[in-house]
């Protein structure tokens, strides 16, 4: 899998101005349209008030060092890779099989009950991290090869380069180990 680089689609802003005023027009067309009988108005207001929601749809906001690997109908469109405000298509969907996995890291040990039932009920996000990450082994106890016991540990640190192949060449790329 190669990855392709998605540029110059930073139009997300112009997409939500444009769809904004056209759904107020849609307002004052239905007002307009049903104080003077104008029911070719009243009606084209109608339908945009009820279809024009799907623009919105398509708007996505990356921050620093974030990523998101765009699919098509199951075909790999491209990725998203520079911060931004970003339009694209409706029904492309957000890739990231590893979003529901815990480190237990930073924090993810000792979370409160009600603060980790609120976790669970949200959305996974579809968003690939691209900083460094690391995971921490505590110190265990081994026996050598002749039996003496030696305390080892741990550390891995490693970073997403390449987002279609950490989404679709490996099951799990944060839980690699």
């Amino acid at each position: 899998m190669k990855e392709i680089i998605l540029t110059g689609k930073k139009n997300g802003m112009a997409v939500l101005i444009i769809t904004t005023l056209l759904y107020l027009a849609s307002v004052a067309g239905c007002i307009l349209g049903g104080m003077y009988e104008i029911w070719w108005l009243l009606v084209i207001s109608m339908v945009w008030a009820s279809v024009g929601w799907f623009p919105y749809i398509g708007l996505k906001v990356l921050k620093p060092q974030e990523a998101l690997v765009l699919t098509l109908f199951g075909k790999y469109i491209g990725t998203l890779k520079e911060e931004g405000f970003y339009y694209v298509n409706p029904f492309c969907q957000s890739v990231n099989p590893a979003a529901q996995t815990k480190l237990n890291q930073s924090g993810d040990v000792n979370t409160p009950k009600a603060a980790a039932e609120v976790a669970q009920m949200q959305m996974p996000d579809k968003k690939i991290s691209l900083k460094l990450m690391t995971l921490n082994n505590n110190r265990q106890k081994i026996n050598d090869c002749l039996g003496n016991p030696v305390e080892i540990g741990i550390a891995v640190t490693w970073r997403v380069t390449d987002t279609a192949k950490a989404v679709f060449d490996v099951d799990n790329y944060i839980c690699i180990l």
